[in-house]
């Protein structure tokens, strides 16, 4: 790596890269990673960011080869040190720190590319050694699901993997919570033997919940198979084919509302949430739970022909997996990215579950990476 001087910031040859990259002065001022700049205990920032004058200059005292480490003087007689990764991750030459599964990237899968095989994992491993723990989390993340096979069928046991994964969502639901159609105490579809549609839950939730996971206590009967879709990949069918409609989905706030007795849930978001890069970051759709909406004419209009083209895209069949979980099977999948339903059943079909939170999972993910790569700093 090579660097020079510039007027307006620090010129930086990367290896391999025959043009340099432009980091402003300002921008290198304001991200010191020495103790001057972050508090090396809680990683806060220290550097008052609004007391930097914009057109300030540094000078360039020392590059140590060895460490990587670049440090700076200031006009006012301050020294900062940046790293060369901190550098090469915010120019997308480095994986930065933050990303999750850097080296495994997410793979959609539809009927255009439908999956060979379900992505899944063995509990005894995954309860009692980290890094297949991580390489369990990373396959969720990548294909947004799998199974876990030979899990106790007792609620217990279901806790404890709620537990290994991170700490748990409470809803109105609780925190571990039984599914069967014998229950009684909440008034929703999902309780009872009947089909459920293709769906996402919580969207009447502000922070809808980023981890679904049942685990099968009982089975005895015929059909409830888990129905799963990948809706990261028919939201960039529609982008692809339907740009209108993929338009719509992204822009018109869908509301949601959940009601019974001492409980009124109501939040709203397009049915697909995207990022400033444009990449959809949350699928959200569940017609059983959308509250009223205001909706001029024309913006009605082009709502429901894309909201039905998305529909009729969660019920082809083409683009399902169909899992029937059996006792000491455990299914978990990213409620963002995945909307889930379940064919009509009859006899006893009991589930244990619970939800995590998105900043969970990628906090775990994240935290067991470094842990496991002995690097614990977030980002240099």
């Amino acid at each position: 790596m090579r660097l020079e001087q510039g007027d307006t910031g620090l010129l930086v040859w990367f290896a391999g890269q025959t043009a340099p990259v432009l980091f402003s002065w300002f921008w290198l001022r304001d991200h010191g990673l020495d103790e001057s700049s972050i508090d090396p205990v809680t990683l806060q920032r220290r550097t008052d960011t609004f007391s930097i004058a914009p057109d300030i200059r540094g000078q360039l005292t020392n590059f140590d080869q060895q460490q990587q480490l670049i440090s700076l003087l200031w006009p006012d007689g301050q020294q900062t040190s940046l790293s060369a990764y901190l550098l090469a991750s915010n120019c997308g030459l480095a994986p930065a720190r933050h990303e999750l599964a850097p080296d495994k990237p997410q793979i959609l899968w539809d009927n255009a590319a439908p999956l060979t095989d379900l992505p899944a994992a063995q509990h005894a491993a995954v309860m009692q050694n980290d890094s297949e723990l991580l390489n369990w989390l990373e396959q969720i993340f990548q294909y947004g699901f799998s199974v876990l096979e030979g899990v106790p069928s007792t609620e217990q046991a279901t806790t404890e993997l709620a537990q290994r994964v991170g700490r748990i969502q409470e809803t109105l639901f609780g925190t571990m919570w039984p599914l069967s159609s014998e229950l009684t105490e909440h008034g929703d579809t999902a309780y009872s033997t009947s089909y459920l549609a293709p769906h996402t839950d919580g969207t009447y939730y502000q922070d809808a919940a980023g981890l679904q996971m049942f685990n099968c206590l009982r089975f005895d009967g015929d059909g409830g198979e888990n129905i799963l879709v990948d809706g990261y990949a028919l939201a960039e069918q529609l982008r692809s084919a339907d740009p209108e409609a993929f338009q719509a989905l992204s822009e018109i706030n869908v509301p949601s509302h959940y009601i019974e007795r001492g409980v009124h849930m109501r939040a709203e978001r397009p049915a697909f949430r995207l990022d400033g890069n444009g990449d959809v970051i949350q699928v959200s759709f569940n017609n059983y739970d959308r509250a009223p909406m205001r909706l001029v004419a024309d913006q009605a209009d082009r709502f429901h022909r894309a909201y039905r083209v998305l529909h009729d895209a969660t019920l082809d069949e083409s683009n399902w997996v169909k899992i029937g979980l059996r006792p000491g099977q455990t299914l978990i999948f990213d409620n963002w990215r995945l909307l889930h339903g379940r064919m009509g059943y009859v006899g006893e079909r009991v589930f244990y579950g619970c939800y995590h939170s998105r900043a969970e999972f990628e906090s775990r993910l994240r935290v067991l990476r470094a842990s496991i790569q002995k690097d614990a700093r977030p980002d240099d």
